[in-house]
């Protein structure tokens, strides 16, 4: 089934860092057409393991499987640390048949320990991974956490950390001061911070997505207006942050239930095109509705302002980054039988006919009950040119 209007993107270079997941150079993707999905079980056990909570996947072409990451970090979730695991999926032109989990691992802390639960003050909240295509390591990121209320409060900033493939820690990046988290309202807002990551074709920069504004650069998104997030570009190889860019930020999707209850609205995934050019996935989240709303958007940063060596951007005078939509999931909530908290996005390997492919995974939460909103749901679209 057709399930876009026409998008034209000229890919400035092949996708690199993944392998022959890449989107051929020039490419024009006039439309997305769904292949299939797949719904693993909920709770299900895989070597010991909770299995849950994909919040990022990468396709590691090498090896022709894929790598998974899990925000596992309550003991409600599961008594496992925080964890990667990688995945063979069966799917070509004509329909997505099976996944085969193959291994799992912890990520590790730089002492060497696994990270801890809530409420340890180190406890990770693993929400991207991308292979490293200069290095064959794994970046991850973490969104930290400030939870004033909780007993005792928690001040945990987000990070961005290198591991090898056996989880052991490699290097953190050097992230801004601005991401730190204040008790006041300075800074990140919990559960808003670094969502997604995306390394650009050249190799040369670290793409990173928060998923919501900084207190002093406006209020969060609401059902009325939207907010804007910061998207920052490092360099992939010192690790520092090198520009950054404010992205626009839609408004919540639908009315929660009751009213005033909780809403939510972010970019949770981007994923490179070019050096200038990414998808981003977007999630709107309401109490009391069923499913997520989720958009696909293409966005371009050529034209926007730095906006890294401002400090606040309420009432500052800059050019957002350019976004178009390419994918309203809701226009697939029947087909699929609703639309779960789509976080990961990544090319897979190109079909038999030359298209390239594109694979969307949920962040289940880890429900300990039956849920239309919280499932394991994986999707592949074909990338039509």
């Amino acid at each position: 089934m057709i399930v876009s209007a026409a998008l034209a993107l000229a890919l400035a270079g092949a996708l690199t860092g993944c392998g022959d997941n890449a989107a051929p150079e020039d490419m024009t993707i006039s439309t997305l057409r769904l292949i299939g999905q797949q719904i693993l079980p909920r709770r299900m056990e895989f070597e010991g393991t909770v299995v849950g909570g994909f919040s990022g996947i990468d396709y590691d072409a090498a090896h022709e499987r894929y790598l998974l990451i899990s925000d596992d970090r309550t003991t409600a979730d599961s008594p496992n640390p925080p964890r990667m695991y990688t995945a063979a999926l069966a799917f070509d032109e004509s329909g997505f048949t099976e996944v085969t989990l193959l291994s799992t691992f912890p990520m590790k802390r730089p002492d060497g320990s696994v990270y801890p639960k809530v409420p340890d003050p180190d406890v990770a909240d693993p929400e991207s991974v991308r292979i490293d295509p200069n290095t064959g390591n794994y970046v991850w990121v973490s969104e930290g956490d400030r939870a004033l209320t909780a007993m005792p409060p928690r001040l945990i900033d987000p990070f961005i950390r290198e591991i090898q493939p056996d989880g052991t820690a490699v290097r953190s990046y050097a992230v801004p001061a601005m991401f730190t988290m204040e008790a006041v309202e300075m800074g990140p807002r919990g559960n808003a911070v670094f969502e997604g990551l995306s390394f650009t074709p050249d190799r040369s920069r670290v793409a990173v997505i928060t998923e919501g504004a900084l207190f002093q650069d406006g209020p969060a998104a609401t059902t009325l207006a939207g907010t804007v997030s910061r998207l920052t570009m490092f360099d992939a190889v010192t690790g520092e942050a090198a520009a950054q860019h404010a992205y626009p930020v839609e408004r919540v999707q639908a009315e929660p239930v009751p009213a005033g209850a909780f809403t939510v609205n972010g970019p949770d995934e981007i994923l490179a095109l070019s050096r200038t050019r990414f998808l981003v996935l977007e999630r709107s989240f309401s109490v009391g509705v069923i499913g997520n709303q989720v958009r696909l958007y293409e966005i371009d940063i050529s034209e926007a302002t730095d906006v890294l060596p401002m400090a606040a951007l309420a009432g500052a005078t800059y050019a957002p980054v350019s976004k178009r939509m390419v994918l309203d999931f809701e226009t697939l909530k029947d087909t699929l039988g609703g639309i779960a908290n789509l976080e990961g996005l990544t090319f897979g390997p190109r079909l038999v006919n030359g298209h390239a492919s594109l694979v969307v995974v949920a962040d289940d939460n880890f429900p300990t009950a039956d849920s239309l909103t919280d499932k394991n749901q994986i999707l592949v679209f074909e990338i039509m040119p």
